[in-house]
């Protein structure tokens, strides 16, 4: 699959959902819900504007909408839209950040190159 094109998405955890633990997955996941812990993919995560993440996300792609409390690493490309809020460690391969969005923390962005 072309680096940038989205999966079909493989699983929702919706509004009023709270998961706690460690999660692996192949696919597209969203978050409506509250996550607590470490989630790790070679796909694509979504945070919807909802979404609350507390913990660590190791992921190739992301976009997040919702609030990160904690550390992201995205290997290719990580956009923020213009509710994210992200208060951690960000280390991306390309970051997009859309106005609006809000950083509480570090940045590291590799390029593609590097990543």
């Amino acid at each position: 699959m072309p680096s940038g094109t989205r999966p079909v998405l493989a699983a929702v955890l919706g509004p009023g959902t709270r998961y706690e633990g460690d999660m692996v997955f192949e696919g597209r996941v969203r978050i409506d819900g509250h996550y607590v812990g470490r989630a790790y993919s070679e796909d694509w995560l979504e945070l919807g504007p909802a979404g609350l993440i507390e913990g660590s996300a190791d992921v190739a792609n992301a976009v997040i909408a919702g609030r990160v409390e904690g550390d992201l690493r995205v290997r290719e490309r990580l956009t923020l839209d213009s509710t994210a809020r992200v208060r951690g460690r960000i280390d991306a391969g390309t970051l997009d950040v859309r106005p609006g969005a809000t950083i509480d923390g570090t940045i590291l962005v590799r390029g593609k190159e590097h990543a």
